[in-house]
């Protein structure tokens, strides 16, 4: 397992994440409009959100990695749920725990919060996540459906 710190996200590491986070989209074939991307960005540090994120820094200080999740109330528990929003681990520093690092990260805040539960999805074609993924969850069977506006 990779020397990584997990720790909140900081406004310092805005240059870093944006790097990052556009390698996400991009894996993810996707495109945002900036106005979206700065939205995101400054809903981390917006007390009012329920918008979160940490990131994973090397030990010579680099930015390797994000993770964001968002807490929202559940008609089937007392608790709040936390939806692992995004993950994404520069690719450089991957298959060596940093990802699992990240999703324990969020784990805790669930301990923390006494969340009822913590999940997240991903495409189906994203074999290599689902190893991480299987390893440290179970796949609950559902299958997401969503409005096509976008």
């Amino acid at each position: 397992m990779t020397e990584v710190v997990i720790r909140p996200i900081k406004e310092s590491d805005k240059k870093a994440w944006l790097n990052l986070w556009q390698q996400y989209l991009t894996f993810y074939e996707s495109t945002l409009d900036d106005e979206v991307t700065e939205t995101t960005w400054k809903r981390f540090f917006d007390f009012t959100e329920t918008v979160y994120a940490a990131v994973a820094e090397a030990a010579d200080k680099t930015v390797i990695g994000f993770v964001t999740w968002v807490t929202h109330r559940s008609t089937w528990a007392i608790e709040n749920y936390i939806y692992l929003h995004d993950l994404f681990v520069d690719p450089s520093a991957r298959l060596k725990g940093v990802g699992r690092q990240l999703i324990e990260y969020v784990y805790k805040i669930g301990e923390d919060t006494k969340a009822d539960r913590v999940y997240w999805q991903t495409q189906v074609h994203n074999h290599r996540a689902q190893l991480l993924y299987t390893s440290v969850g179970k796949r609950d069977g559902f299958v997401v459906y969503r409005w096509p506006k976008s």
